[in-house]
């Protein structure tokens, strides 16, 4: 079962490039394939009667099922029942990684352990395919080559760059998170390295989502570091000195070579003014009021499954630039399946954010549960940001994969801090069955695998 966590996140990363040779045309899709055989297994464990009473668990749940019922209704009056029908499914199958992370962690350290091993190693394999990206100037999607012949744009298995920006930005906590935890000088040492590697991948995708991003999490991320170091009674001048000599011969060896010359060369050119960028931004703007005026018009209902690309094709009141991507996947929800679609969704992320800031741990956990508060709140961020920037992201697996991860994340700190009129208990919670007793409740453990204690 830990391996399956560790696997998700790497499969759900690769999305429809989840294949033996990374072609989306090829049978069978190895995520698909994982979460058919794992999504009815998932949603037993969620709806136990012992994990059901437990508030992240259960508004997740709550989610699931309004979406499940919800979803296929819209269908009634959509434009297109087929197009619908074929949304709803790429969606539901993109869901599934959500539930199945909450359900199969348990909210448990070990679970929660594992996702983060596997984010880092998705962002490894995604990295790669970045790397040959930029080597080769080819891409997996068509439409990552629309910067032109001589634009240096990574979007690896994301179509999109914007969408590659989003998913990189989080993935920066998981890496801070690993250097934090480890006990050895040289993991440490290599997760700098990787931060290196993330700052010059979000450089490559030209992202202007990914730039603006990077400068708000990149000095939270130094300042978790400097504190969790505080907490665990570290010295902490050293590792930053490591990770800046790092940062400059890394920095110094991709300015070396013709990629990096190439990236650097463009590193201001997502904000340079111009036609192009004004007509971008223009454009987002228009397509996020149409999903306002669509949301309204239907009643507050929605207009069905798939409705948003083909009535932006048919609008004629706005300038969209050719463009029907919803480009604001907050915006596209509301446009295609309204409110009964975005208060379970909104009600997860409130609870969130609710657990994240108000609970209070005891001293012997307060490092533990300040990494999972930076973690969870950093990866809420990363949430929001993708899917107001990206061009459209309802079917990306890894989207909804870290909403689980945020939600496991949280059971675990609402475990850890129990609030004041929780009665202490000795009965064992319910969690992962295939996780260790030990690991699913609050004590001296170390909150990751290798860990040391605080």
């Amino acid at each position: 079962m830990r391996l399956l966590l560790a696997l998700l996140p790497v499969l759900a990363a690769l999305g429809a490039y989840a294949t033996i040779d990374l072609s989306p045309a090829t049978f069978p899709n190895l995520y698909r394939v994982v979460v058919v055989l794992a999504v009815v297994p998932a949603f037993l464990l969620l709806v136990r009667p012992r994990t059901a009473t437990v508030v992240v668990p259960r508004l997740f749940m709550w989610l699931a099922v309004t979406w499940a019922l919800w979803l296929p209704v819209s269908l009634f009056w959509t434009v297109d029942a087929d197009t619908g029908l074929r949304k709803i499914g790429s969606i539901s199958y993109a869901f599934a990684a959500g539930l199945c992370v909450l359900a199969f962690s348990g909210g448990s350290r070990t679970g929660v352990a594992t996702l983060r091993l596997g984010w880092t190693v998705a962002f490894l394999v995604t990295g790669a395919i970045a790397v040959w990206e930029l080597q080769s100037g080819r891409h997996l999607s068509d439409a990552a080559a629309l910067g032109g012949p001589d634009a240096t744009l990574t979007a690896s298995t994301f179509y999109n760059p914007n969408n590659y920006a989003g998913f990189l930005l989080t993935c920066l906590p998981f890496l801070v998170w690993g250097g934090i935890v480890a006990r050895s000088t040289l993991i440490r040492v290599l997760h700098a390295g990787l931060i290196v590697f993330w700052i010059v991948l979000i450089v490559a995708t030209q992202s202007r989502t990914g730039f603006l991003g990077a400068l708000v999490v990149g000095p939270v991320a130094v300042w978790w570091f400097g504190r969790a170091a505080s907490l665990r009674q570290r010295p902490v001048a050293v590792p930053v000195l490591v990770l800046g000599l790092a940062a400059w011969i890394g920095l110094s060896l991709a300015a070396a070579s013709e990629p990096g010359q190439r990236v650097l060369g463009q590193f201001t050119s997502p904000f340079e003014e111009n036609d192009s960028l004004r007509a971008s931004d223009r454009m987002r703007v228009n397509l996020t009021l149409l999903g306002w005026r669509l949301f309204v018009s239907s009643g507050l209902l929605g207009r069905g499954a798939g409705s948003f690309e083909l009535l932006a094709g048919q609008w004629q009141q706005v300038d969209l630039g050719g463009t029907t991507m919803a480009h604001n996947s907050f915006a596209e929800i509301a446009a295609e399946f309204g409110l009964p679609a975005l208060l379970p969704l909104f009600a997860v992320i409130v609870v969130l954010v609710h657990v994240t800031l108000r609970r209070t741990a005891a001293a012997a956990h307060r490092a533990e549960a300040f990494d999972l508060r930076m973690a969870t709140g950093l990866g809420l961020a990363g949430f929001a940001a993708s899917g107001l920037a990206a061009s459209s992201i309802l079917a990306s697996p890894w989207w909804w994969m870290l909403l689980g991860q945020a939600s496991a994340q949280a059971w675990l700190l609402y475990r850890m801090c129990p609030s004041r009129g929780d009665r202490p208990t000795d009965r064992r919670p319910a969690g992962s069955p295939w996780v260790r007793a030990d690991d699913q409740v609050a004590g001296p453990r170390a909150l990751l695998v290798g860990a040391r204690r605080s």
